[in-house]
């Protein structure tokens, strides 16, 4: 009875302590193009969906907007073009302003707790708005030349260290908690390393200059805290789970041996999670046993059940390769030809590419990132076509007179259909698609490789002949 008491007591004091959960944002932005707000949650794995907590339309000038949380974490506060990192705590009442709009918006906040808004907000400026470190083409010529490297990684040092001295400026305005602290200054150094090994992830470590790496050690990857951090996990993505080699085939239990020897805790973890996600959307040639025995291992070693629910999404997609596309899909998906204006089922579409591999370019005329991808393609789309690949496009239009203009610009008229229901369609589900481009690569047989398959421009060529190489291979007397 005195225990039951206690445990009603401690929960009325939580609920007191945090507001019960409840959030109240209010305030004021001074740009017409800034109407409403959006609060999200972050992204646990790269490509994984958010959660949205609140949607708050401006009303006579004002914002105000309530939303429920469970527990103190980072969000994603968001307007049109722009988003700021803040860190929340269940209870809290705050007030904003912004000044501008789109990229070069400004955020203040007040209110108890501000500074755990207002510091983050800062360093998502940082490394995700107007004061992101210069991005630089990184090409085989670029990484090729040793004085190019230690160019790109002065211009780094310059900018992580004047960052550096920025962030202590802000913590002494807004003070926060010493574990707040460290994830602020840890982001700027992740995003700093981030960059650095972006630009080696495919090189042989013999051909790097030992300056570049030195700084690099420097960088431990066995903090949790830290796992609060994007910029902590995309490093540790691209520093352990990345499958970007030039070899024919990725050796995955080297990659695993590697994550077990240096890692542990949660951050091995992690970088197991996100090594059978990359390895499971077969960007590249994988051995299948390998990946297997990964995938098994770690639901048996792995403890955090959002860690393993994405092992398990992962798992469910990579059982999808292998396999013919199913009935429904083939029946209940339909496109309209652009030659002939026809409609017509995916089943019969794909029979007019009996006997031959495809590799589907699901794009559509707004699509930016689709159409520069298509503007680049022209030696991978060649050397496909030598390679026994047909290249075929399938649109995401609504509009069917700017699919039909922008297949003109593109110059890409032959094998092109548009795709109804977009994003509601059979295929799109099965593919699991929540934004284009995106790539969809059968073999002759018509069994499916790859729902993730390599884009079709420089940078990721190598994967795209890699696992097209062993896609014909395994297919040899099929």
């Amino acid at each position: 009875m005195k225990t039951t008491l206690l445990i009603i007591l401690l929960s009325v004091a939580f609920n007191f302590a945090f507001g019960q959960g409840t959030v109240t944002l209010s305030g004021t932005a001074n740009h017409q193009e800034v109407d409403h707000i959006f609060i999200v949650t972050q992204p646990l794995f790269s490509g994984q969906e958010t959660e949205k907590l609140l949607t708050d339309y401006k009303q006579n000038n004002q914002f105000r907007g309530t939303f429920k949380l469970s527990k103190p974490q980072f969000l994603y506060f968001m307007i049109l073009s722009r988003k700021w990192l803040i860190y929340v705590t269940p209870g809290d009442t705050i007030k904003f302003t912004i000044d501008g709009a789109g990229f070069d918006a400004k955020i203040k906040f007040f209110g108890n707790h501000a500074a755990n808004y207002q510091v983050f907000a800062m360093v998502t400026d940082f490394t995700g708005g107007p004061q992101i470190a210069r991005r630089y083409t990184v090409n085989k010529e670029f990484r090729d030349n040793r004085d190019s490297l230690l160019k790109y990684k002065l211009k780094l040092d310059e900018w992580y260290s004047d960052k550096t001295k920025q962030l202590g400026a802000l913590l002494s305005l807004y003070p926060i908690s010493k574990t707040l602290s460290h994830i602020a200054q840890n982001k700027i150094g992740y995003y700093y390393i981030n960059f650095l090994y972006s630009a080696i992830s495919d090189m042989v470590i013999d051909s790097i200059p030992q300056d570049y790496l030195n700084e690099m050690k420097k960088f431990k990857f066995n903090d949790d805290r830290l796992l609060a951090a994007n910029e902590y996990k995309s490093a540790l993505s691209v520093r352990y789970a990345s499958l970007k080699e030039s070899e024919d085939k990725v050796n995955l239990q080297r990659v695993e041996k590697k994550i077990r020897k240096e890692l542990s805790g949660k951050t091995k973890d992690y970088a197991i999670a996100s090594l059978i996600g990359n390895a499971s959307e077969r960007k590249i040639a994988i051995d299948d046993a390998a990946l297997l025995s990964l995938i098994k291992s770690a639901y048996i070693e792995v403890k955090d059940p959002n860690y393993l629910r994405y092992i398990n999404e992962s798992d469910l997609k990579y059982r999808l390769l292998n396999k013919p596309l199913t009935k429904k899909v083939l029946d209940s998906t339909f496109l309209t030809n652009y030659s002939s204006g026809k409609k017509q089922s995916l089943r019969e579409v794909l029979a007019g590419y009996q006997g031959k591999a495809v590799y589907i370019d699901l794009w559509a005329s707004w699509c930016g990132g689709c159409r520069l991808d298509i503007a680049a393609s022209v030696d991978a789309k060649k050397w496909m076509m030598e390679n026994g690949v047909a290249v075929v496009y399938f649109s995401q239009d609504k509009d069917r007179m700017a699919w039909k203009q922008a297949s003109i610009n593109d110059k890409i008229e032959n094998d092109q259909y548009l795709i109804e229901g977009e994003y509601k369609s059979e295929l799109s589900k099965f593919m699991m698609i929540e934004s284009i481009p995106r790539y969809l690569l059968i073999d002759k047989n018509h069994f499916v490789k790859s729902i993730f398959a390599p884009r079709p421009v420089e940078s990721d060529l190598g994967q795209l002949k890699s696992l097209i190489n062993e896609m014909h291979k395994s297919a040899i007397g099929k």
